[in-house]
């Protein structure tokens, strides 16, 4: 009987613990689990839009030239880097007119667009725009390169040339010869240096051997020509004065003889 009395007291006392304790007759699966939560919910916000409007471009006006489509046609990609505003660039893609003499002519940009709005005259050597303030043309030469870098002056001047443009011919003459041209694509026979008749063209090794060159200093000696002098140096390491005589053709400056 005492064992009985026992066994009831420790069924009764389990029976007050399982409520106690409140966990006898949960299910065993989820015994030491713990609670289960909700998913969370994230908001997205909406992306702004990465589309850029890009603007178009200015239209541009090149008065024709009747007979000589040629010329507006080879015109009109250079007038799209004026408007641009890159001078810089222009100076190095027009590396046939003498960089600091492209800076100043390119720098009326108003100007140059009212004179390329007007007719265009298909003159002797050049193809021509007047405007109010400024005149533009363009050389037949330039005009055949498809990028036609034009001679700006104001209008009414009487020449575009200087003595900074003599002195650049003889430049691009002497880094040909010793091999380092201002650009890959200046070579005579797409841009000549010796003017026609010169007694260079049946002598074109007076250069050769030629391995650098100095500063080139220059003199006026009549309207049309110019003296420019230079120290040059041979593949001796001599290095003896040359004179260049510079005068105006159809194309700008030209070589048309060298003493020394």
């Amino acid at each position: 009987m005492t064992e009985n009395r026992a066994g009831g007291a420790f069924g009764s006392a389990a029976l007050a613990a399982c409520a106690f304790l409140a966990g006898c007759g949960a299910d065993d699966a989820n015994t030491g689990q713990p609670p289960a939560t909700s998913p969370a919910t994230i908001s997205v916000l909406p992306q702004p839009s990465s589309t850029t409007v890009v603007a178009p471009a200015p239209t541009v006006t090149i008065g024709e030239v009747p007979g000589n489509p040629d010329a507006v046609e080879a015109l009109r990609p250079w007038v799209r880097d004026l408007v641009d505003g890159d001078i810089e660039q222009l100076v190095r893609k027009c590396w046939t007119i003498e960089p600091n003499n492209a800076r100043d002519m390119y720098a009326d940009r108003d100007g140059i667009l009212a004179a390329v709005a007007q007719p265009g005259i298909d003159g002797q050597f050049a193809v021509i725009w007047r405007g109010p303030d400024r005149t533009v043309s363009v050389k037949r030469g330039e005009i055949a390169s498809g990028y036609a870098c034009p001679r700006v002056a104001s209008t009414g001047a009487t020449t575009t040339f200087n003595e900074a443009d003599a002195r650049y011919a003889v430049q691009r003459y002497l880094s040909r010869w010793v091999g380092t041209p201002v650009d890959p694509a200046d070579v005579e026979g797409e841009y000549p240096l010796v003017c026609a008749g010169s007694v260079l063209a049946n002598n074109p090794g007076r250069l050769t051997g030629s391995t650098g060159f100095g500063e080139l200093t220059s003199t006026t000696t009549g309207r049309d020509n110019v003296e420019v002098s230079v120290p040059v140096t041979n593949s001796s390491g001599v290095t003896q004065p040359l004179v260049f005589t510079v005068t105006i053709g159809p194309e700008g400056y030209c070589v048309n003889d060298i003493s020394g």
